[in-house]
């Protein structure tokens, strides 16, 4: 019987591992690509700290619970301050922009994720650099590489005997993780491509002698990205955006958002992720120091059967920003 346990038990983690969208998901990743995309590091004049708590699937024992600090910014803040002009291009006509320079990014991410009895902890810095093509457009690349750790309560798993030694098999595992990505922005669209996780870390299992020990595989994820800023007049626009985030053993994750921008503070959206679930989120730019933001899933799949939602709450902190800038230039 605890071999039946323990086998269902690893049956569900690498599940998860080897089968399914391993990297956290997040609804409110339009306010920060870079979770996704190593080149947006450094991508404003100043340093953007940014937290973030997800609880997924409220109301179902053993749902993933996701928590991110993420900070990066430009290395050289003093020649990093953009140069405003017009646009002589379809949608900054009637307003002023600000022109990106040539400069460096830095970044770090710290992630903590459980679902049920795995906890996975990631770490990684990043390194980027912005390119402007023309008086329009810029294009950055970046790479990022960390470590992720993962680790079993085994003291929570249903078994029969505890002191079983296949369970100390199943506790912890580290894994190196590298990403590259490219970033192609001005003032009124993105397109972004990346690719996380790029290095291979074996088999779901590990042959050690007669035994395979589980060895929790690590698959690519690649992301492609891209939105639109639409301004009918000077205080409102309209921001459509989508993701398509790709593995070899799932088939394409699509999000489609739509947000809407008042007066640079506001903002309020809908978000539908394909055959998952549909969410709102609303957010405020309080200040040229904070905003927040939140949104709320209903999942379309027999999760809503048991599910009460998912929320999400975000806080960006800018740091060092010496223009007082209320809403991202780039990242709006």
């Amino acid at each position: 019987m605890k071999r039946i346990i323990i086998s269902t038990l690893l049956y569900f983690v690498l599940l998860g591992a080897a089968t399914a969208q391993q990297r956290a998901q997040y609804t409110q990743y339009v306010t920060n690509n870079y979770l996704a995309n190593p080149a947006v590091g450094g991508i404003e004049s100043y340093g953007d700290l940014r937290v973030g708590y997800r609880t997924q699937w409220s109301g179902l024992e053993g749902a993933p619970k996701t928590f991110y600090a993420s900070l990066q910014g430009p290395l050289n803040f003093s020649s990093n301050s953009p140069k405003e002009t017009k646009s002589r291009y379809g949608f900054s006509q009637r307003n002023k922009y600000k022109r990106a320079v040539p400069h460096h990014g830095v970044g770090a991410i710290v992630q903590v994720d459980e679902a049920g009895l795995l906890k996975t902890t990631n770490f990684s810095a990043s390194y980027a650099y912005h390119q402007p093509l023309n008086k329009y457009l810029t294009l950055s690349s970046g790479v990022t590489a960390g470590l992720s750790q993962f680790s079993i309560n085994a003291q929570k798993a249903l078994v029969f005997d505890a002191g079983d030694p296949y369970l100390n098999k199943l506790v912890n595992a580290s894994k190196f993780d590298l990403g590259l990505g490219f970033w192609l922005y001005s003032p009124d669209f993105y397109v972004g491509l990346s690719g996380m996780q790029l290095l291979r870390n074996g088999d779901d299992f590990e042959p050690t002698g007669t035994s395979k020990n589980p060895h929790l595989r690590q698959q690519p994820h690649l992301y492609g990205t891209a939105g639109i800023r639409l301004s009918p007049n000077k205080f409102l626009s309209f921001i459509p955006s989508v993701m398509v985030k790709v593995t070899e053993s799932t088939a394409p994750s699509v999000d489609v958002n739509l947000r809407a921008l008042y007066a640079q503070r506001i903002w309020a959206g809908v978000s539908y992720r394909h055959q998952d679930a549909m969410a709102v989120m609303a957010g405020l730019n309080v200040s040229h120091l904070l905003d927040v933001g939140y949104s709320y899933d209903v999942a379309t799949s027999e999760l809503n059967k048991v599910s009460a939602g998912t929320h999400e709450v975000t806080v960006g902190f800018k740091l060092n920003n010496r223009g007082k800038i209320i809403c991202p230039t780039w990242m709006w």
